[in-house]
């Protein structure tokens, strides 16, 4: 889990980054909830979805295949709300930490005892299934080739007057 502020698409790829640099690569494909960030909307509809262009540049920078789960059906994506559940855990933090910082540092203690708790579909605890099985599969990924979707430099013109306009 990491902390954002906004639901943006610039803020995804630099989270996904972040994931890949942190696994130390990517897996085949990455199952996505039909979100704005993702899929072209005004172009899809409900049997074909249409994934937007800088998803689909970042996808292959990084290597991997979009998959998105089908409109109406829940049983695709459980692994996708799965992760509302857990965000329901910060609830119980509710006032108790008074900066970033702290919070930052609930959501990494909630990270561990996550990876340590036995999941109920797979009957193993994250960390063991990672080490075991996930780690070996996972394709290398340029970091610094992603970097380009969302840390950029702005430029700004300076008149004659020397006025900078921001």
């Amino acid at each position: 889990i990491k902390l954002t502020f906004d639901r943006t698409q610039k803020t995804l790829f630099e989270s996904m980054a972040a994931a890949f640099d942190y696994f130390k690569g990517t897996t085949e494909e990455i199952l996505f909830d039909n979100m704005k960030t993702v899929v072209d909307h005004t172009k899809s509809d409900f049997y074909n979805v249409v994934i937007n262009d800088n998803m689909l540049k970042y996808a292959k920078d990084a290597g991997f295949t979009i998959r998105t789960c089908r409109a109406f059906r829940p049983e695709t994506k459980g692994k996708v709300e799965i992760l509302a559940k857990i965000t329901n855990r910060l609830k119980a933090y509710n006032n108790e930490f008074s900066n970033l910082k702290e919070l930052e540092k609930i959501i990494q203690n909630m990270n561990k005892q996550l990876n340590q708790e036995i999941v109920q579909g797979i009957k193993e605890r994250p960390i063991d299934r990672y080490n075991k099985k996930e780690k070996n599969t996972l394709k290398p990924v340029n970091i610094e080739l992603l970097k380009k979707y969302f840390s950029y430099e702005k430029e700004y013109k300076v008149s004659k007057e020397s006025m900078i306009t921001y």
